[in-house]
């Protein structure tokens, strides 16, 4: 695969563009390749990462995340410590490269139940709803069947293809690799009361299924934003793209209300340069990157701003975090310390309420040893085994031709959690609903419907073939492992993101707040210990031979295993919310046009917008989303 050139700084701002893109990732190159779709539009893509498709661990689906921590594809965040996590600092992977996270993700390619997609345009969003969102997705993808043997095997019938684009830029397809034990999972939790689905696509995503993966099933690679939206599309000489480049802020035409963006700064081998946009300017940097841009453009949290010297051009102060005007004076004090008491920030914000939106789905591991006789992908341990699994990806077979981890349990809180806890939770979330700002109120009270709904995914397991080294742990030589990935998919907890200086090679400082609301911590529980159960059940525990993790100490006591969650739970990297698409009354950053509020001509196209976490990998919701926000800016529509 040859190397599309990119061009020079002092080329790329010769002359002016219609149309800036800040950002070559999922969702930039999806907007950056509908807008050049018209040979009189211009369009300029800045990535601050390298392109280099030839590298195998981007490339071979087997080895998806294998780059996570490398800096030169990973921009390696972490957290602030996390108070509710022995103050932890957690890592935040984010692809930094171009592709951005569609490049370094673990290629699962889901959706969200309908019902959550018409909460979106419920909460202010019109034209933000399940059929629009199904329509742009099947528009961004081309899906392709089971391979017949592994449907008959595995029981699973073939997808219904009116749920499915066929003809989208991106790949998806099934697996050609299963976990030895995917039987025996799918029967041990239809056994405790969880069916298959067949059909997890089709708007109701409760039970087993298999996952689609963003795999090229010809070539057996990783289909991402830049193989399947840039590189078909790199000799349009009205695409022009720079690689390496650091965007320090939007310009903008300062006399102007509302504010009209006039181009960006970005710096290259540390030089700065300005490119001119005569349309727009989209920020596509990302949940982190995107707020921290508006930041130090002078659009954001004022007290936030002048902290760092950044002239305020927009008071907005939902930006990252999302504020409420409201005096605490005026309520009575709650009973539990709900969401921290909505902790004022460290800028002494007297006057206003947090309503911090930033959210993202956390997971903890069980791993067990298993049975020998099951061929997991420990044995590539052995340098003969790897050496033979590289010989059958030349054949498009074997563990590395396919995503690890295919298979997925959606579990309704009923399954996992008691009639007890399921009335805890209730009461916490009611109280928290109480204290809540206006904006949030809503959110919560879809969250407290969702929690309650049969038909609605409140926990993840996902089962993986082998030891999962993330945990820190490490496997016995010559030993058989399996990881069951335990998430939470509607956390009452939320965070936030800020410049941490207006050096914009700076981190943001990243508070996810995970665990701030007590009902997290006992739905993880619930679900850590539903898993547990697993282990021990039908055919799924038939194959078990030694508990790893949680350690049996850590099961003594619900005490002990919440220690063990705190210090080993991870986020599942789906981060949102952050630059949240909702009424600016609301604690909104950006209008259902995606436009920043007070701003004539700026975007954000990206996972930031999304106002409110959804019980699916994000993957796919994204590519729906910029497409969708292409047609918008080109102001068309398109036909499902």
């Amino acid at each position: 695969m040859s190397v599309p050139a990119t061009t020079t700084p002092e080329e790329f701002v010769s002359a002016p563009f219609d149309y800036v893109v800040v950002g070559g990732g999922t969702a930039g190159l999806v907007v950056a390749n509908r807008l050049s779709e018209d040979p009189s539009v211009r369009v300029g893509v800045i990535e601050a990462g390298d392109w280099d498709p030839n590298v195998d661990a981007i490339n071979i689906p087997g080895m998806s995340g294998a780059l996570i921590g490398n800096p030169k594809y990973d921009w390696a965040f972490m957290s602030v410590p996390q108070r509710n996590a022995n103050n932890r600092l957690v890592y935040q992977p984010r692809g930094k490269a171009l592709g951005g996270s569609s490049m370094l993700n673990l290629l699962g390619f889901h959706r969200a139940p309908a019902a959550e997609y018409d909460a979106i345009e419920a909460l202010g969003n019109p034209g933000w709803n399940w059929e629009e969102f199904l329509k742009y997705m099947k528009k961004s993808e081309s899906a392709k069947p089971f391979v017949p043997e592994f449907a008959q095997k595995y029981s699973f019938p073939n997808p219904d293809m009116k749920w499915h684009g066929t003809s989208g830029p991106l790949a998806k397809s099934y697996p050609v690799y299963f976990n030895p034990l995917h039987e025996a999972f799918v029967n041990t939790l239809e056994e405790l009361g969880v069916p298959r689905n067949s059909q997890p696509s089709g708007g109701v995503n409760v039970g087993t299924g298999v996952s689609y993966a963003s795999v090229d099933p010809v070539t057996a690679t990783r289909s991402y934003s830049a193989s399947a939206y840039y590189e078909p599309v790199a000799h349009r000489p009205n695409l022009v793209l720079i690689t390496g480049a650091l965007v320090s802020k939007v310009v903008f035409d300062k006399g102007t209300s509302p504010l009209v963006a006039t181009g960006v700064e970005f710096i290259k081998d540390g030089k700065a340069y300005i490119a001119a946009a005569r349309k727009e300017v989209i920020l596509s940097a990302g949940s982190f990157q995107s707020p921290q841009l508006l930041e130090l453009s002078g659009i954001g949290n004022k007290e936030i701003l002048s902290k760092h010297g950044i002239e305020t051009l927009i008071d907005l102060p939902s930006v990252g975090e999302n504020l409420r005007e409201s005096d605490p004076r005026t309520r009575s004090a709650p009973s539990i310390d709900v969401l921290q008491r909505w902790i004022l920030s460290s800028t002494s914000l007297t006057a206003q309420k947090l309503m911090r939106v930033y959210q993202d789905h956390i997971f903890v591991p069980t791993i067990f040893e298993i049975d020998s006789s099951y061929d997991t992908i420990d044995f590539a341990q052995d340098p003969e085994e790897a050496q033979k699994q590289r010989a059958l990806y030349l054949q498009q077979k074997g563990y590395l031709a396919s995503t690890l981890a295919a298979l997925f349990g959606f579990l309704p809180s009923k399954v996992f959690s008691s009639e007890e806890n399921r009335r805890k939770w209730n009461e916490i979330a009611a109280e928290t609903l109480e204290q809540a700002p206006q904006g949030l109120r809503k959110q919560l009270e879809y969250q407290i419907k969702w929690f309650n709904d049969e038909a609605s995914a409140e926990g993840e397991l996902i089962p993986f073939p082998g030891f999962f080294l993330p945990t820190g742990l490490r496997p016995e030589p010559q030993k058989r492992y399996g990881s069951l990935i335990c998430a939470l998919m509607h956390p009452l907890s939320r965070g936030s993101v800020h410049i941490s200086s207006s050096d914009p090679a700076a981190p943001p400082l990243i508070d996810p707040n995970y665990l701030s609301n007590p009902a997290d911590l006992q739905v993880v529980l619930d679900i850590l210990k539903f898993a547990l159960k697993l282990w021990h059940t039908g055919e799924y525990g038939a194959a078990a031979r030694k508990q790893v993790a949680p350690t049996a100490k850590d099961c003594e006591s619900d005490e002990a295993l919440a220690e063990y969650a705190k210090n080993s739970f991870s986020p599942v990297w789906h981060p949102l919310g952050t630059v949240a698409m909702l009424p600016k009354e609301d604690g909104g950053v950006v209008s259902p046009e995606l436009k920043v509020y007070g701003t004539a001509n700026l975007r954000v196209v990206d996972a930031s917008v999304i106002p409110i976490q959804l019980s699916a990998h994000t993957q796919a919701t994204v590519y729906g989303l910029a497409e969708k926000a292409a047609d918008i800016i080109k102001g068309v529509s398109s036909s499902p």
